[in-house]
């Protein structure tokens, strides 16, 4: 499951915008067919920074767990990078830089997970 995190978001986000940025970021990175993702298999987290200063002139997601797959390829990889660093660009247009890093992840170098069932 893909793991967003986004970092250096500005510290008077309300937890109405940060819910439609994750919405908006949800649909974007699921649009991306080819990853074959449903919009329930993306978690996004917004951590909080411990220094304000800063804060909103860097806009950095980083994309982890994306499990390795022949059809994710460099070009795919890309798309998502890209439709997510467009919404990040979107909701911060006067961020000094806006940057969204994909990283892949081979599950057989080490993985495990549970997920309850209710």
């Amino acid at each position: 499951m893909p793991i967003l995190q986004v970092f250096g978001l500005p510290k008077n986000q309300t937890e109405k915008e940060l819910y439609g940025l994750y919405n908006e970021i949800v649909f974007a990175a699921h649009e991306v067919k080819e990853l074959g993702l449903t919009k329930t298999d993306f978690t996004v987290f917004f951590p909080a920074d411990r220094m304000e200063y800063g804060l909103g002139e860097e806009v950095i997601c980083f994309v982890r767990g994306l499990f390795t797959k022949p059809e994710r390829t460099d070009e795919v990889r890309n798309c998502l990078a890209e439709a997510v660093g467009k919404v990040l660009r979107k909701h911060f247009p006067t961020a000094l830089l806006v940057e969204c890093i994909v990283e892949s992840f081979n599950p057989a170098e080490g993985f495990w997970s549970s997920l309850r069932r209710d």
